[in-house]
C-alpha cells in the first residue's frame, strides 16, 4: 500500500554545471576543487578562445565563472560572442572575477549576474554561486 509512496515525493537533484574560464592553472584548479567538492560538475578552459572551442561540442551550462581581464580577451567581448552565439535569452549567467574594484561596474554594465574580488577564499565563491545557481 505504501510501496513508491516516499520515492515519488523526492525530488531529484540535478548536478550543476560550471564552466570555469582562465588563464591561470592555480586558479582554474583552486575553482574546479572548491566547486566539484561541494557537488558541482566543472568545466575548465585555458582562457576564452579555449571555452568557446568547447562550447562547440558541449551543451550550454548553468553558470560560467571567468576572470574578467584576460591577457587575449577580456569579460566583456567573452559575454558578447556568447551572445551572439546563443542570444542573450539563453545565456547562462556569469559570475566574473575582479582584479580591481574599478572593473566592477563595467562588469555588471556587461550583464554578469555576479562579480567576485581575487584573491578569492573558498567561502565567497561558494555563496556566490550558490546565490547564482538559485535564480536559475
Amino acid at each position: 500500500m505504501l510501496n513508491g509512496l516516499f520515492s515519488n515525493s523526492r525530488k531529484e537533484v540535478e548536478t550543476k554545471t560550471v564552466m570555469a574560464v582562465g588563464d591561470d592553472p592555480e586558479s582554474l584548479a583552486f575553482l574546479s576543487s572548491t566547486l566539484e567538492g561541494d557537488g558541482y560538475r566543472v568545466l575548465s578552459a585555458a582562457g576564452v578562445e579555449a571555452a568557446l572551442d568547447a562550447l562547440i561540442d558541449l551543451d550550454m551550462p548553468d553558470l560560467f565563472i571567468s576572470d574578467f581581464r584576460d591577457p587575449q580577451v577580456d569579460g566583456t567581448e567573452f559575454v558578447r560572442r556568447l551572445s551572439l552565439r546563443y542570444g542573450k535569452s539563453s545565456l547562462a549567467p556569469v559570475i566574473f572575477l575582479l582584479d580591481s574594484v574599478e572593473d566592477e561596474q563595467v562588469a555588471h554594465e556587461t550583464g554578469a549576474q555576479d562579480v567576485l574580488a581575487k584573491p578569492l577564499s573558498t567561502e565567497a565563491l561558494l555563496q556566490c554561486v550558490k546565490s547564482v545557481v538559485a535564480k536559475i
